[in-house]
């Protein structure tokens, strides 16, 4: 899989909107933000379409994987799925194996991880951690407005950034002697 890939999930009350643009997206959130509501409306309608009370309209294969099912493991779930954007709710400790980061290396599929803890055993951008926001201005409709807003972004650099002046200084003069520890 390659690209961008755009979700628009929605009921009666609740419209959330993302993308997903790189093979591992990571969301996180305190509680009661939306996170498994989410990922509950996209499987209910997975599910049974239309008849959840839910829409969702991507340009994607998606799956969601909740939990585990009785008699199937996470492998015969996940292995078959190809192309695919996989969201995998929190409390599934698999996420932190290392046979879950090697399928997520070789399987082509894009993963969306609803996860508060740091997923050590997989390389992901920091551009791609998100948190769900509401937007304000659609809160006095009877729809509130939920989209991914990323968690870590590129500052500025500040000017009294200490770190940056001491880099700029050491190009401008470097030092005539490193000092050396006698320890």
């Amino acid at each position: 899989m390659k690209g961008s890939y755009h979700f628009r999930v929605k009921s009666k009350k609740v419209l959330f909107e993302f993308s997903i643009k790189r093979n591992i997206t990571i969301i996180k959130g305190e509680s009661a933000t939306g996170k498994t509501t989410l990922l509950h409306m996209m499987y209910e309608y997975l599910r049974v379409g239309r008849e959840s009370g839910y829409s969702v309209t991507t340009d994607a294969d998606y799956y969601v994987y909740l939990r585990r099912e009785v008699g199937r493991t996470w492998e015969e779930a996940l292995y078959p799925l190809k192309d695919t954007i996989i969201f995998i709710e929190e409390n599934n400790h698999f996420v932190f194996s290392k046979e879950f980061a090697e399928f997520v290396k070789i399987s082509g599929n894009y993963f969306v991880l609803v996860n508060r803890s740091p997923l050590k055993m997989l390389p992901y951008s920091i551009h791609e951690i998100y948190e769900i926001v509401t937007d304000g201005k659609h809160t006095d409709i009877k729809e509130s407005y939920h989209q991914l807003k990323e968690l870590y972004s590129n500052y500025p650099v500040a000017e009294n950034n200490k770190m940056e002046i001491i880099i700029q200084n050491l190009r401008e003069e470097p030092p005539e002697t490193c000092p050396t520890s006698t320890n």
